[in-house]
């Protein structure tokens, strides 16, 4: 049997959000205009563009550094540096694109049902859009993408009402960060914020989990939410290792997605694998 098909599965997960993405060395030739070129050749399915600033290279090291550490520096944004959205419509589907970072999203809208999987439709997508940007690169001769490290993101939103009302509901979710109390002198907490980092074997990478109240401007409603992010280097820049690293941390994602939620949330979300 496929180990990725005998991975544990939900009827009803939690899934807002999921953006698969690869960090390379930055591209030498890289100017503003050739964003617009990339456009023009996937237009017809993401016919939205939006601009934004870059987002900061945070690589995960194994030689003492804090894991994960963002590598913080001042800088005067040049048209260059900027990070360009293109957008589906409706916008659930979004390539992110700077001069040493590509990123593929799903997002959750208010009309969508449910996600479309990772094996079913986002690593299928992430696989041709990845191809297409590298082959893009080639053809306008700026450079092949020297990956540094690849980035798997699962954003997971519980609105209050859906399994929990207050902190103690919220709490329950969750497996192992918080027992009943009865005799300590604090009551339960106001709110809920847990941050964890989990090393994956032979220095891979590392999972990072993290739980924090958020209000969703969307649907208007408080909501928990609990962030998976696996980041590592792959065994090579080749298409085919950068898809088997994301099938690592896809493998890790919903394993940890498992151990760090409770039974109680796993009947909550429709367990059935």
């Amino acid at each position: 049997m496929d180990k990725r098909s005998a991975l544990p599965k939900f009827q009803r997960p939690p899934v807002s959000e999921v953006a698969l993405a690869v960090l390379f060395s930055p591209l030498r030739e890289w100017r503003s205009p050739h964003a617009g070129i990339y456009w023009g050749r996937i237009q017809e399915r993401y016919p939205k563009t939006e601009s934004h600033p870059p987002l900061p290279p945070q690589i995960e090291k194994f030689d003492g550094d804090f894991p994960g550490a963002p590598q913080f520096h001042m800088e005067i944004v040049s048209p260059e540096r900027m990070r360009f959205w293109f957008l589906s419509e409706p916008p659930k589907y979004l390539i992110q694109v700077q001069s040493d970072r590509f990123i593929v999203n799903w997002r959750k809208l208010k009309e969508t049902k449910k996600y479309p999987k990772y094996l079913g439709g986002l690593r299928p997508r992430f696989e041709k859009e990845w191809q297409d940007f590298c082959l893009f690169l080639s053809d306008q001769k700026i450079g092949g993408a020297d990956v540094q490290q690849c980035e798997l993101t699962y954003v997971n939103t519980i609105f209050r009402g859906d399994g929990w009302d207050d902190s103690a509901g919220a709490i329950k979710l969750l497996r192992g960060w918080w027992h009943e109390r009865n005799e300590d002198f604090l009551p339960r907490p106001e709110s809920l914020a847990i941050t964890a980092s989990f090393q994956m074997p032979g220095q891979r990478g590392r999972l990072h989990f993290t739980v924090q109240p958020v209000f969703s401007s969307l649907e208007q409603k408080a909501a928990l939410q609990l962030q998976l992010v696996a980041r590592g280097k792959p065994a090579s820049s080749q298409v085919e290792d950068v898809l088997a690293w994301m099938d690592l941390a896809h493998e890790w994602i919903v394993q940890g997605f498992v151990d760090l939620t409770s039974p109680l949330a796993h009947e909550l979300w429709k367990r059935t694998a």
